[in-house]
């Protein structure tokens, strides 16, 4: 019988990555990191929490992500779009990232779910809430 390690991770890790981030993480995007931390939702990059008991797998968690390409990103396209309400879950082949963006709830009173474009900083609505962003049926990935 294998011995493997579940992919997802625990309740103490996600909470240590909204303490680094400075917000809470939307329900859906947490119930979906407790099951798949880790994983990639087809070619799509989903950043996880860095989770200590999978460093390897989860370094390059959504807070590294935030402070470093993220950062870089905005000071390259610096066209005064304000991007302080976006956080980035995930990051589109393209160099475009999903992001939450907590300046708009959706329905489900969490943070809708944006398309960032790396070219314009301009940002277009794709789902009201990272549950209704898994259920896409063209969702890239």
């Amino acid at each position: 019988m294998s011995k493997s390690k579940s992919i997802g991770t625990t309740p103490a890790a996600i909470a240590a990555a909204e303490q680094a981030l400075g917000r809470e993480l939307p329900a859906s995007y947490v119930q979906w990191l407790l099951v798949n931390n880790g994983r990639a939702l087809g070619a799509l990059c989903v950043f996880p929490v860095y989770d200590a008991d999978c460093a390897r797998k989860t370094w390059e968690s959504i807070a590294h992500h935030y402070r470093t390409d993220w950062q870089e990103w905005l000071e390259n396209v610096g066209d005064g779009n304000d991007a302080t309400s976006l956080l980035p879950f995930a990051q589109f082949g393209t160099g475009d990232y999903y992001c939450f963006d907590y300046a708009q709830t959706g329905p489900s009173g969490e943070p809708v779910v944006v398309l960032w474009s790396h070219e314009t900083g301009a940002t277009t609505a794709v789902a009201p809430d990272f549950a209704a962003f898994l259920a896409l049926p063209g969702r890239p990935g």
